[in-house]
């Protein structure tokens, strides 16, 4: 229960934040419009570039991906250190 938990906050607050400020997710967009078609391989492409930026969203993003082996082969080691990232 713990871990769902878990889960859906870092699924809500990038959500939520996604709706309360629509102009600082203009590159993010497309990413998570491919990821809501389940076009996780386009979400990938479209979101590595931000993290590697250091766009918070797009390191949580990514890491629920790396979590949950979605587009990328699960790695629990990568999700993490997205996380921490984010939260740096």
């Amino acid at each position: 229960m713990r871990r769902m938990n878990q889960h859906l906050i870092m699924v809500l607050v990038p959500l939520l934040l996604h709706v309360a400020a629509p102009w600082c997710w203009a590159g993010f967009q497309e990413g998570d419009n491919a990821y809501r078609r389940g076009d996780y391989a386009t979400a990938v492409r479209e979101w590595l570039p931000l993290a590697q930026q250091g766009d918070v969203y797009a390191q949580v993003t990514l890491g629920l991906m790396y979590e949950t082996g979605q587009g990328v082969p699960q790695d629990y080691a990568d999700a993490l250190r997205r996380y921490r990232r984010a939260a740096e």
